[in-house]
C-alpha cells in the first residue's frame, strides 16, 4: 500500500515537472537580441561616422584658420617691405644738406723777429742772411743804377726796420739800416725808446746836426733821432 501510494506520488511529480517544461518552455533569448544588436551597431557606426566628420571639420577648420594666418603674415611682411622700399625711396630722393661753409683759416702771422741786432759791421755786407731772418717783407722796390757807382738799389721794407742794398755782381750788399721800431737795436744794446744818457752811455756825445745827433765810423756812420730826450729813429748809412 505504501508503495502503491509512493510510485503515484512520485509518477504525479514527474507528470508535473514535464507539463511545467512543456508550458513554459523559456524562448531563443538570441532571436530577440539580434534587433537590438544591429541597432546598437548602427548607432555606433553613426556616432563614429559623426565624430569622424566633426574630426574632419575640426582639421580643415584649423587648416583653414593657418592657411588664413600664414597668408596675413605675409601680406604684413609685402606690406613692412613695401614700407621700407618706400622709405628708402623717400631717403634717397631727399636732397642732402649742403655742407655748412667753412671760415677760412685765418693768416699765421710771421713771428715778429726779436733780438736781432745790428751795428757799423752790418753795412757793406751781403743781405741774404738779414733778410733770410727777418722774413717776407711787406714791400721790396727796386732802381736801377741809383748810386754813383751805377750800382742798383733794392729796398727790402718790414714793419719797424728797412734795409736797403746797392747791387753789385749779383749781390745784394747792405748799404743803410733804419730802425723805427724796439724790436731791433744796435750791436751796443741801444734800441728805439732808449734814453739819451743810454746812447750816450754805448757811443760817446756824438755830433748834433738838427734832429739828429751823429756818430762817425769811417766812412759809415750812426744817426740817432731824439724826441723829447728818446730815441725815435736809428739809422745806420754808408756811402756806395
Amino acid at each position: 500500500m505504501n508503495i502503491k501510494i509512493a510510485s503515484i506520488f512520485a509518477a504525479a511529480v514527474f507528470l508535473a515537472v514535464s507539463a511545467a517544461s512543456c508550458g513554459n518552455e523559456p524562448e531563443d533569448s538570441s532571436a530577440p537580441d539580434l534587433p537590438i544588436l544591429a541597432t546598437e551597431s548602427a548607432e555606433t557606426t553613426e556616432a563614429a561616422s559623426e565624430e569622424a566628420t566633426e574630426a574632419v571639420t575640426e582639421d580643415k577648420t584649423k587648416t583653414e584658420k593657418t592657411t588664413e594666418a600664414a597668408t596675413q603674415e605675409e601680406s604684413k611682411e609685402d606690406e613692412n617691405i613695401s614700407d621700407t622700399e618706400g622709405n628708402d625711396s623717400d631717403l634717397s630722393s631727399e636732397p642732402e644738406p649742403d655742407p655748412e661753409p667753412q671760415p677760412d683759416p685765418e693768416p699765421i702771422p710771421d713771428p715778429e723777429p726779436q733780438n736781432i741786432s745790428f751795428g757799423f759791421e752790418s753795412l757793406h755786407n751781403d743781405a741774404s742772411g738779414v733778410i733770410a731772418a727777418l722774413g717776407d717783407p711787406i714791400d721790396v722796390t727796386s732802381a736801377p743804377a741809383c748810386f754813383a757807382n751805377g750800382a742798383d738799389s733794392k729796398i727790402y721794407s718790414y714793419d719797424g726796420i728797412t734795409i736797403e742794398c746797392y747791387v753789385l755782381d749779383g749781390i745784394e750788399n747792405i748799404c743803410c739800416i733804419t730802425i723805427t721800431s724796439s724790436s731791433y737795436s744796435t750791436s751796443a744794446g741801444v734800441t728805439v725808446g732808449s734814453s739819451q744818457a743810454d746812447v750816450e752811455a754805448a757811443y760817446g756825445a756824438g755830433e748834433a746836426a738838427g734832429t739828429y745827433t751823429i756818430y762817425y765810423n769811417g766812412s759809415s756812420e750812426l744817426d740817432v733821432k731824439y724826441d723829447n730826450g728818446i730815441v725815435a729813429e736809428l739809422v745806420f748809412y754808408t756811402e756806395v
